[in-house]
């Protein structure tokens, strides 16, 4: 397959990965979709978007029947089959051994500048799918400038879940991704990180602790208020409404950080708890709405892979009993940044907060877009990650 060879001998091992979800487990999924009750209707289910309590119960049924009637996942697993992946065994600090997957699209030009770009919650490499269909229409793997690494998060969908005995952070993910990214042999010039979400703590965490990782780009960034003393401080990103607005849609927030196990448990059994879960979240945060056919993409494969419960263990160090333990969001992180501003981001934290915690040499502010940059604009994204690392590549990698 096109851009499926490594530019280096890698020195961790590689075996090439398609999906194949066998066909008794949709039957299985068909049969519980059917089976499922909808709930009877509420003062807060009727017209629910309208009131700002979620999703419709109008919607779930529409959506339930198009879900078994008309949306066809071996044509969407066919798609994501279309760009080179794989699964790699990567040793943690103690010896411990996960399996990592990932796509990729490899250039055929060995100084190639490598980029990792991490997914984020409730989101799957797959939000890069776009990304990867536009940048091959672009390029041949001999024009490709780029090698890009599109990593499962530990957890998700193929990559192995968190351990069971011990706990697991960002910091975990952070190391496993600096090895693979050196396994792969882009440890000489070393490599660029991307993320949003999730995605943006990890790429926070190697910008931070690996020396390997030259700059990062982000095109989100939690809450973070600035030092005391400082302007910044005394500025506020947005009014009193919208901030208790966006308050009004943090619940899962503290149910993914302080009751993991139940909120695991109830939705993970149920692939409607399933969807309204995750479609309200596609729904709500972005600034368009993606088709169905694409939030039942990310459903489906959360519910084969049953790694809805073991995927927001993130959520305890952010909100959770875990949050005031040390961590690369509560540090400057010296490396050079750039950082994408989208307004219906869900926690749309201005540039000028963002330098306070940031060596923050690129910037852009979008009039449009949201949460999910990749899977709404990836050719705008795109645009501001080439951009940036046309910028800061030519200084960085000779360090």
């Amino acid at each position: 397959m096109s851009y499926s060879k490594p530019p280096f001998e890698p020195t961790i091992p590689l075996e090439s990965f398609k999906i194949s979800i066998p066909d008794k487990d949709i039957e299985e999924l068909k049969t519980l979709i059917k089976l499922t009750r909808i709930p009877k209707e509420t003062y807060e289910n009727i017209d629910s978007e309208k009131k700002d309590f979620g999703i419709s119960r109008k919607w779930l049924i529409e959506t339930k029947d198009y879900w078994l009637n008309q949306y066809d996942w071996r044509k969407n697993e066919n798609r994501i089959n279309a760009q080179p992946a794989f699964i790699t065994k990567i040793k943690n600090k103690d010896g411990l051994e996960y399996k990592i997957h990932f796509a990729a699209l490899f250039s055929k030009n060995k100084d190639a500048i490598p980029i990792i770009l991490s997914h984020g919650w409730p989101g799957a490499f797959i939000e890069f799918l776009g990304l990867m269909e536009y940048l091959r229409e672009r390029y041949t793997p001999e024009e490709l400038p780029y090698h890009l690494i599109f990593p499962s998060t530990p957890g998700y969908l193929f990559s192995s879940s968190p351990p069971l005995d011990r706990e697991f952070s960002v910091r975990d993910v952070g190391y496993l991704y600096d090895q693979l990214m050196k396994g792969l042999g882009f440890s000489e010039k070393g490599y660029i990180a991307q993320g949003g979400d999730v995605g943006s703590h990890i790429t926070n965490e190697l910008g931070r602790s690996h020396s390997a990782c030259k700059a990062i780009h982000l095109n989100m960034r939690v809450f973070l208020q600035p030092p005391k003393g400082t302007p910044e401080n005394e500025s506020q990103p947005f009014g009193i409404p919208e901030f208790l607005n966006k308050l009004q849609k943090y619940g899962y927030n503290l149910e993914h950080a302080t009751r993991t196990s139940t909120v695991g448990l109830a939705i993970g059994s149920n692939p409607i708890s399933l969807l309204c879960w995750i479609g309200e979240k596609f729904l709500e945060w972005s600034d368009e709405s993606p088709s169905l056919e694409i939030i039942l993409n990310f459903i489906n494969l959360y519910w084969f892979t049953d790694t809805y419960p073991s995927c927001i263990f993130t959520y305890r160090y952010g909100f959770g009993s875990k949050r005031d333990e040390n961590s690369a969001e509560k540090e400057f992180n010296n490396k050079p940044t750039g950082y994408s501003y989208f307004p219906k981001e869900i926690t749309p934290v201005p540039p000028h907060w963002v330098k306070t915690a940031h060596n923050l040499v690129w910037t852009r502010e979008h009039k449009s877009g949201g949460h999910f940059a990749a899977l709404e604009g990836p050719e705008t994204l795109w645009e501001d990650v080439e951009d940036f690392v046309k910028q800061v590549w030519p200084e960085v990698s000779s360090k």
